[in-house]
């Protein structure tokens, strides 16, 4: 017999050669071949080895398991050594010579084996070890259930902790019995100081609206509960609510053993709600309030547009009623002039001119009157149709040319000839450039100079600066002045000129409803730019005269 390390054993027989160890003869003293044979081969796989490690038995489950190779030998030849693994263990109690117990695996194709070994030393009567005994029961149908049982174990409590927050079990008193380990998250207290605890001492059950206690109810029936609120007071002295929710248990002979259940931490959600619910009747206090403001604002806005429009009428009527015997005042005093019914002094004929020029200009302020009022009640026509633009400002410079005459202004940087086709109402364009020119013209000193820009605006628009050498326009002022009567009690456009402040009003709101715009440049005594926006004929627009 050759040492264990060089990897050889000999099989047990009854003529065994060559072999100096004295617990062979012995155990053949007392067992056969036959013996092992009968009782030892149809048992689960089982090997017998000397402390050494040599092998003196191994049966057919072993070979067929551990040492296929063993099959093809016949009983006198060596066998091939133990698997590693084995010789680990077989060294172990050879040292210790103590029983071990130790599962192993063993891959077979595909699949693996699993086999609960038994390793133990066989001692003579001198209590001597001469052999080591393994035998290996096949335990994967245990070991796999037991996997399976774990795997659904873990998928339990994997699903059960993404249910809830924690889940518990109680006895047939009501007392827990378990409480997983998430509790301490949740109220700040370990398992342990919770068990036997009824769930009640707990916390408190929030009661239903008829004041009773669904949980306690349904416990002493016995029945299952759902979702049912219970107050918690966690270490830290703050209150969590939790919904817990249970099902009774029964044994196999239907007697009841408890509750098993799980719980949910509300609070964070029952807060959102809460603030939720606030924020709601926040919203709809702050709706009402606009809504009642909203009225109020309608109530207002009707009485402004039934008092405009009433102011509309009342400028309009008055209008009317002083334009019919202001034009018989222009008409007899153009009579008296011509001396029609005889001639007249020249203290008359003076008076006369003032009379004609009085009622002309107030027939103008009562045509801007109208014209506002009929702006403000969208009642003004306005038809837009291709015009010259330099026929407008030939027509303007003519009806402004005698006063500017009078005051020796330089009318020489008027531009007219632009060649530019404007989509407009020629009359109210008209209108417009009078309006402008006519107050460049009034309020620009003698020997002053009032002209005419124009420019085109990305091929859509021209722009039309009428300037001057006037006095200019401090810039806080310079929106005012398209108010409304503001000329005559605010503007600087005020000082020793006549007029109620309309023009540039009625200016505007006419530009505006051309599609256009007016803005001023001024500053104090360095005159003004005004300048209006218009817009252009498009090529494909259909020509209009």
């Amino acid at each position: 017999m050759t040492d264990l390390r060089q990897g050889s054993v000999v099989s047990l027989h009854s003529d065994v050669k060559n072999t100096s160890s004295s617990a062979i003869p012995a155990m053949q003293s007392i067992v056969s071949r036959e013996f092992f044979d009968a009782v030892f081969e149809q048992a689960q796989p089982m090997y017998m080895a000397q402390p050494d490690g040599t092998v003196i038995y191994a049966n057919t489950g072993y070979k067929e398991h551990f040492r296929p190779g063993m099959l093809e030998l016949d009983d006198e030849a060596s066998l091939p050594a133990l698997p590693a693994d084995h010789m680990e263990i077989l060294r172990r109690v050879a040292d210790t010579k103590a029983v071990e117990t130790k599962l192993v695996s063993l891959q077979a194709g595909k699949d693996v084996e699993y086999f609960l070994s038994r390793h133990f030393p066989i001692f003579d009567d001198a209590k001597h070890m001469i052999a080591i005994c393994g035998s290996f029961i096949n335990s994967t149908r245990q070991v796999n259930a037991e996997a399976k049982l774990r795997r659904e174990k873990r998928r339990f409590l994997d699903i059960t902790r993404a249910a809830s927050d924690w889940i518990w079990e109680t006895d047939a008193d009501g007392r827990l019995t378990f409480v997983s380990d998430r509790v301490v998250q949740a109220v700040g207290l370990p398992p342990l100081l919770l068990k036997g605890k009824l769930l009640a001492e707990l916390g408190i059950f929030k009661p239903e609206e008829d004041g009773s206690n669904k949980a306690e109810n349904a416990i002493e029936r016995h029945v299952p509960f759902r979702s049912v609120p219970l107050e918690i007071q966690d270490t830290t002295g703050d209150i969590k609510i939790f919904n817990i929710s249970g099902v009774p248990v029964f044994n196999e002979k239907g007697r009841f053993t408890g509750y098993r259940g799980t719980s949910d931490d509300i609070t964070a959600r029952l807060l959102a709600e809460d603030e939720a619910l606030s924020s709601k009747a926040d919203l709809e206090h702050a709706i009402n309030e606009i809504t009642s403001k909203n009225i109020q604002l309608e109530v207002t806005a009707k009485k402004a547009v039934e008092s405009a429009r009433a102011k509309n009428t009342f400028l309009a009527n008055m209008s009317h009623e002083l334009r019919t015997p202001l034009n018989a005042i222009i008409g007899f005093a153009e009579v008296i002039g011509l001396e029609t019914f005889g001639p007249i002094s020249d203290k008359y004929r003076e008076y006369v001119g003032d009379i004609l020029n009085s009622g002309k200009h107030l027939l103008s302020l009562i045509e801007d009157i109208l014209d506002i009022a009929r702006i403000e009640s969208e009642k003004i026509p306005i038809e837009i149709v291709e015009t010259s633009l330099d026929g407008l400002i030939a027509d303007a410079y003519v009806l402004v040319q005698t006063h500017a005459v009078e005051k020796n202004l330089d009318l020489g940087s008027i531009r007219t000839k632009t060649g530019i086709n404007l989509a407009v109402d020629p009359t109210r364009c008209l209108q417009i450039l009078v309006n402008l020119l006519g107050n460049a013209v009034k309020f620009t000193p003698e020997k002053g100079q009032v002209g005419i820009d124009v420019d085109v605006v990305d091929e859509q628009f021209a722009d039309i600066t009428v300037w001057d050498t006037g006095p200019g326009i401090a810039e806080e002022d310079q929106q005012k002045i398209f108010e409304a009567f503001k000329q005559a009690h605010e503007g600087v456009y005020s000082r020793g000129t006549d007029g109620v402040g309309l023009g540039l009003t009625l200016s505007l709101k006419l530009a505006k409803l051309m599609g256009g715009d007016i803005t001023v440049q001024s500053s104090l005594s360095t005159g003004s730019r005004f300048t209006v926006r218009l817009r252009l004929v498009a090529p494909d627009d259909a020509k209009k005269k």
